[in-house]
């Protein structure tokens, strides 16, 4: 198990780092990818699926390490998990997989996105607190911490590329529109 647990965080860990690179030296992204086929795009493939999948099975295999675990957590973190996965099954579906991986298409600013500009993300925070309460685990913990500093990173490094390929439109949906969670303005310029 501390194979899987090394390699989850390893993942996590290259991709923080991937975006933290692409906020400080943007003329070096690595996400958004440059493109479909080069090797960033499947960079942050692999360590997704590494993450979005490691972190839930890590967290069945420790199950109860923590020792916190009680049938309240239990079903807090269900409903977070019922609650997290809808918002990104919706966030997804609104913007599509191939979007969802960082290929243009076109500026999306209905559904949840009318509420927010990371729905995804804000759904992979609260999948992710309901995999740690439901899970118990001390893995889960760490690697589901070091997923959810991704996604809260992730919008740094995307914002910048945005308003490059969307332009004043971006900006203006920008300014309506909070970064995660808050009230949408209704001012449109």
């Amino acid at each position: 198990m501390l194979y899987l647990y090394a390699s989850i965080l390893i993942a996590d860990l290259l991709a923080i780092l991937a975006v933290i690179i692409s906020v400080v030296s943007p003329e070096n992204r690595i996400w958004p990818p440059p493109g479909n086929g080069t090797w960033q795009r499947w960079l942050f493939i692999a360590v997704d699926t590494v993450t979005s999948i490691g972190t839930p099975a890590l967290g069945l295999l420790d199950r109860g390490s923590l020792g916190r675990g009680s049938p309240t957590l239990l079903g807090v973190g269900t409903t977070l998990i019922v609650l997290g996965g809808s918002l990104v099954a919706w966030a997804v579906r609104t913007l599509s997989l191939r979007q969802s991986y960082g290929l243009r298409g076109e500026l999306v600013t209905q559904g949840p996105y009318s509420l927010s500009r990371n729905p995804q993300y804000v759904g992979f925070t609260i999948l992710y607190s309901g995999i740690i309460l439901v899970t118990d685990s001390y893995y889960a913990l760490i690697t589901g911490l070091a997923f959810i500093l991704l996604v809260l990173l992730t919008p740094f490094s995307e914002e910048p590329w945005l308003e490059e390929q969307y332009g004043e439109e971006y900006i203006a949906y920008k300014e309506r529109v909070p970064r995660f969670i808050g009230i949408p303005t209704n001012n449109r310029e």
